[in-house]
């Protein structure tokens, strides 16, 4: 089934858009000195239908449980490759996994931006003391960003949030809107298995894993097929993400506000607004409202969430970002899901963040 990109005419046209937008998927800017990591090509570049069957978990309210579980449950392998890993009761299931023999295997980003802690390394030699494989991230990407584990290479946990207190639950102060999509296709957990071990070794993913067509992946091929999501709109585009501070991708939301979608994004609140108070303006979201997109800020969570729900009818969750730096630098997974419950839970969330939010006011 096709979802929006149902007419042959704009499928070759999608095709000849996003062949330009090649060189911004991992062949330009930084990606240019790292020639292990490929980008898409033409047709190769559009998205899937998205996966039928899934299951997806919502923060804060599942909390730690679904992660905790699968490694509790996992009898032959854990590959976590994560960037950042502070919670209590997931450092406490690692251990216990390996302690039963399981393969405990964690990639971690060891520099996470505006992070100068020690956490980080501290963190690797915990796990290493305990019998886990665990080391520092490739450094051939900006960060790597990714939220994903395999369990028993049977099934992927592709989420949008840290294992942290914040991502997983939250406390009574402060927590995060996140989503985590359960995926069993074996195309899938096969892929981000791969590409895993690539990082891990510090090569290139195979060809296969990168061909996936319903997994997003940065650099590889996250902006044209996010892009194309966009494009392939009719109705409606309802959108959470942390950041918007990617040119092309917000003149992509305009474009389609301009053609008559109901562009609805939600972002957390600007740090340093007062309690209260006017949120002050970006230029970034100014433009986007100028251009007929409909902005809110999240007022009751914070919105670390990174979704984009088409027609409603099938979306992406993943970790990336609208940034150029998510976008085309770092190491990110995402996943197109057409599962009509797991797309039901997800607008209905969406409507719920929107309904408390607070409208940006030019």
């Amino acid at each position: 089934m096709s979802f929006g990109l149902r007419a042959l005419g704009l499928v070759g046209l999608l095709v000849g858009l996003l062949a330009a937008l090649v060189p911004l998927a991992g062949c330009g800017g930084a990606a240019s000195a790292r020639p292990r990591i490929p980008a898409c090509a033409g047709a190769a570049c559009l998205p899937g239908p998205g996966i039928s069957q899934a299951q997806v978990f919502v923060e804060p309210a599942a909390k730690t449980a679904p992660v905790v579980h699968a490694i509790q449950y996992a009898t032959t392998s854990v590959w976590l490759e994560v960037y950042m890993l502070t919670d209590t009761p997931v450092l406490g299931a690692l251990e216990e996994a390996a302690a039963r023999g399981v393969d405990v295997r964690v990639l971690l980003e060891q520099h996470p931006y505006g992070d100068e802690s020690t956490s980080p390394r501290l963190t690797l030699e915990r796990l290493a003391a305990a019998g886990i494989q665990a080391r520092a991230n490739d450094p051939a990407y900006t960060y790597t960003h990714e939220k994903a584990m395999v369990i028993d290479g049977a099934t992927a946990y592709i989420m949008t949030g840290n294992l942290t207190r914040s991502g997983l639950g939250g406390s009574s102060v402060a927590a995060n809107r996140e989503y985590g999509i359960i995926d069993s296709v074996p195309a899938d957990v096969a892929a981000v298995a791969a590409i895993f071990q690539a990082d891990w070794d510090r090569a290139t993913p195979p060809a296969a894993a990168l061909a996936d067509p319903n997994l997003v992946i940065s650099p590889v091929n996250a902006r044209p097929r996010l892009a194309a999501l966009i494009a392939g709109a009719r109705t409606s585009l309802e959108v959470e993400d942390e950041e918007m501070y990617d040119t092309a991708s917000e003149d992509a939301l305009i474009a389609a506000a301009g053609r008559g979608v109901q562009v609805e994004l939600v972002l957390p609140t600007p740090s340093g607004s007062p309690p209260g108070g006017s949120v002050p303006p970006t230029p970034d979201i100014a433009r986007l409202a100028r251009g007929g997109v409909h902005v809110r800020y999240s007022i009751v969570l914070y919105m670390h969430a990174k979704l984009l729900l088409v027609d409603g009818q099938r979306a992406f969750v993943g970790s990336e970002n609208f940034s150029a730096t998510s976008l085309d630098q770092n190491r990110e997974v995402g996943v197109i899901v057409a599962a009509p419950d797991v797309v039901g839970t997800l607008a209905a969330t969406f409507a719920t963040d929107w309904r408390f939010s607070a409208p940006f006011t030019p």
